[in-house]
């Protein structure tokens, strides 16, 4: 399934772009998120180039059917992987439910605005399970959408902090 998704920020890509180069800003970021578990699995920092990869544990935001609670459980993990080209202010973001067969990329850009810049970022989610496998994507990618809102929020927290420091 892919989607558009574009998250506002209150300042320009230039500064935007510096915060997603910072290791400190995921943490700090996650914990704002109410992240059960955070954990950097690896980090790399070379020329323009940034990545970051990460186990996070969040309490489970999608509904799940009774039956199924049992196997699912209250939280769920995931492995995040951010990498930016800092140059071209561009970078993607894929993401890996531990446990279920579903993958999450989405390629990110910034763009500048009136008042600040965008994060325009293209996702593609993909499931493999027989009959259902569509239905979840779509679960999948409303709680993508819902949790955007609160994803810029924070950055713009951030942002905020940072320009008092």
């Amino acid at each position: 399934m892919k989607f558009q998704q574009s998250l506002q920020y209150n300042k320009p890509s230039d500064e935007v772009i510096q915060l997603f180069g910072d290791p400190s800003y995921f943490e700090r970021k996650f914990q704002k998120l109410n992240a059960l578990a955070f954990d950097v699995l690896d980090q790399s920092s070379t020329g323009d180039q940034f990545s970051i990869k990460m186990k996070l544990t969040f309490p489970l935001s999608v509904p799940v059917p009774g039956f199924a609670k049992k196997v699912v459980g209250d939280t769920t993990t995931l492995i995040e992987q951010d990498s930016w080209d800092l140059a071209a202010k561009t970078g993607t973001l894929s993401v890996d439910i531990q446990g279920a067969p579903v993958k999450a990329v989405g390629q990110m850009k910034l763009v500048d605005q009136a008042g600040g810049c965008v994060n325009e970022i293209s996702w593609d989610i993909s499931c493999s399970v027989p009959l259902i496998g569509k239905k979840i994507e779509k679960l999948i990618a409303d709680d993508i959408q819902a949790k955007g809102a609160d994803d810029a929020r924070v950055t713009n927290e951030l942002l905020a902090d940072n320009a008092g420091a």
